[in-house]
């Protein structure tokens, strides 16, 4: 019988979210934007782009953990990050997040296919690339089978009684 690890759902909240607000990841996906050659994509300011990127990732993990766990556990990640975002003076990427997760429950048969065409919408009115939107789209999906494998392994809890 193979035994998952017990993480607190907060836990897993605070470490997922220190993570995409690192300065690192900020460099992994301003390269990303650089080595597509797209001209619509490198022409959205930079803190626009990374808010939005932010946005979309922090909605990959909230899927994730919806598709993977109890409502009670989806909740309480909801709750946290919310929390975060205001302890943290960002707000705007949960505001921006609701984008792309309506685009994602909207999207019959490819969720993320619909968060990559909201991204293009929203910040490019609908100019990207297509070789751009194939990146994008394989990028995000890498994300979330990434997690969906993670929760292989563990299994998130919550201290709410």
């Amino acid at each position: 019988m193979f035994f998952r690890k017990k993480v607190d759902v907060d836990e897993y909240c605070a470490a997922s979210l220190n993570a995409l607000f690192s300065p690192e990841r900020e460099k992994v996906w301003e390269q990303l934007r650089q080595t597509s050659n797209d001209p619509a994509l490198s022409a959205i300011d930079r803190t626009v782009y990374i808010n939005h990127i932010r946005a979309i990732m922090v909605e990959l993990v909230l899927i994730a953990i919806t598709k993977n766990c109890s409502m009670d556990i989806g909740s309480d990640a909801r709750v946290f990050t919310w929390a975060y975002f205001k302890d943290h003076g960002a707000t705007q990427i949960e505001e921006i997040g609701r984008i792309y997760n309506q685009a994602f429950g909207a999207t019959a048969g490819d969720g993320v296919a619909g968060i990559v065409g909201s991204f293009s919408d929203e910040l490019t009115g609908g100019k990207l690339q297509q070789d751009t939107m194939q990146c994008l789209h394989a990028e995000f999906y890498a994300v979330l089978r990434s997690l969906f494998e993670e929760f292989k392994s563990i299994k998130l809890t919550t201290k709410r009684g």
